[in-house]
């Protein structure tokens, strides 16, 4: 059983409905950051038009904690958290290229325990954790980094460099 079989699962059993048009939002957010406008955008070439519709079951899918917002550049942006390789509603690290918008992120546990166990934090029990790194890589160039095929955060996260001896 894949991960969007076992959330749906979840929410029959809290006799919730998984409609069409949930199901197209968690599909059209695979593997993607998307502001409302884009998801709007790509609801309307599956037939789905009406923008309430979507506003709805954006809230739907997030208080039931399947995608989560986060603003990176200044803008809105949705992330579905229910792919069991990634991370979940609420622990998770983006890092966003300001040029080419393109956004990665780091799902290594360690890392994440490590921020929820500084020791200022000693005596608070963090629920959520969201981090949002934004930046230009100090290869910046205008021209090359508008491709985001070209963008140096995209090439990391091909190569996975995100290691274990690279966090805190």
């Amino acid at each position: 059983m894949d991960y969007k079989e076992k959330a749906f699962q979840n929410l029959r059993k809290q006799n919730l409905r998984i409609t069409s048009s949930r199901k197209a939002i968690i599909d059209i957010l695979e593997g993607k950051h998307l502001t409302l406008q884009e998801i709007y955008y790509e609801m309307k070439k599956r037939g789905f038009h009406n923008l309430s519709t979507v506003y709805n079951n954006i809230d739907f899918l997030l208080q039931h904690k399947i995608i989560t917002e986060i603003y990176i550049n200044g803008k809105k942006h949705y992330d579905l958290t229910i792919e069991e390789y990634s991370h979940s509603a609420d622990s998770h690290i983006h890092v966003s290229c300001l040029a080419s918008d393109n956004i990665i992120e780091i799902n290594e546990e360690e890392f994440i325990e490590k921020i929820k166990n500084y020791p200022a934090f000693k005596g608070f029990d963090i629920s959520k954790l969201q981090l949002v790194v934004e930046g230009n890589c100090k290869y910046y160039d205008t021209e090359l980094c508008k491709n985001t095929s070209n963008c140096f955060l995209n090439k990391l996260n091909k190569n996975n460099i995100w290691s274990k001896n690279d966090m805190i």
